[in-house]
């Protein structure tokens, strides 16, 4: 056993590091290889190998059937037609250049999934009530997993972006909101996710958020993880979205506006949420510098 300090914690010196030496030499010691020893971080799980596998050879495939016909068609039209096929090969690569470009400096994918689903609920006739709760079902890609093929815990806070853009756009949050005057914005500032079942990769699943209460400028919002087989909750997550304007708008000002059934009131937290809010407020204050209130 290492020593500890009188705070409960490891000396630095005491700490193992993990170790880099290979399992052979692990073995030769007669001590049981380390995770790092074995290359397990550095093995990646099989459904994102696959996946990246079949995508790969779908684009080799494309591009050489491409280049093959463009080759065909330029032999046959003679000296401008190939140079014409080779300003059309020239071109798409820069495309895609620029595409995988902004996939990896803009997150292009992220941008382009809140599009899709804006365009999608501008379709909706019925306003939902600020009071109802949204549900919208996921999928678990090759791109969410970890080396234990199932969503890593970073992409469940990912998942729950798109979530909180589908309440606020059913109930017509976003678009009050966004046009109100003076510039008026919704901020997360804080937010607790308990993990209770893993996704494994390609796993369906739905999101439940709700609107639990409010206070002065601030939401807080309660999202669930549930499985659609069993309805069992995968996942809990507490948030916490803070008004911000010039005006010190409050949130009962702004729901009234959307559902004149809430302007006075707000529902009492539960236990678990009221115990959350009180962290939040504890650890708020702990942080301050001393003699600031």
């Amino acid at each position: 056993e290492p020593p500890t300090s009188p705070n409960g914690l490891a000396p630095r010196a005491a700490l193992r590091p993990c170790a880099r030496t290979p399992a052979r030499a692990a073995e030769r010691r007669g001590a049981e290889p380390s995770a790092c020893a074995q290359g397990v971080m550095a093995t990646p799980p099989w459904e994102a190998v696959l996946a990246a596998g079949v995508a790969g050879l779908a684009a080799g495939v494309s591009t050489l059937a491409a280049l093959r016909s463009l080759q065909r068609e330029g032999a046959a039209g003679g000296g401008d037609e190939l140079r014409r096929c080779e300003v059309a090969v020239g071109g798409g690569l820069a495309l895609a250049g620029a595409v995988l470009a902004a996939t990896h400096a803009l997150d292009a994918p992220h941008f382009l999934k809140i599009f899709w689903q804006d365009l999608a609920y501008s379709w909706e006739q019925k306003r939902a009530s600020v009071l109802d709760t949204d549900r919208v079902e996921y999928r678990c890609w090759s791109t969410d997993i970890d080396r234990n093929g199932h969503m890593n815990n970073a992409k469940f806070l990912r998942v729950l972006n798109y979530a909180r853009r589908s309440f606020w756009t059913r109930n017509g949050g976003w678009h009050f909101v966004g046009r109100r005057a003076p510039p008026t914005n919704m901020v997360v500032t804080a937010s607790t996710i308990r993990y209770r079942r893993e996704i494994k990769c390609w796993t369906v699943y739905g999101v439940a958020t709700r609107l639990l209460h409010w206070d002065g400028p601030n939401f807080y919002l309660e999202h669930r993880f549930e499985s659609l087989k069993d309805g069992f909750v995968l996942a809990i997550c507490f948030v916490k979205y803070r008004l911000v304007s010039d005006d010190k708008a409050s949130a009962a000002e702004v729901l009234g506006c959307l559902d004149s059934a809430v302007r006075d009131w707000s529902p009492s937290p539960a236990p678990e949420l009221a115990a959350w809010i009180s962290f939040d407020e504890l650890s708020s204050k702990a942080l301050r510098p001393q003699g600031r209130s």
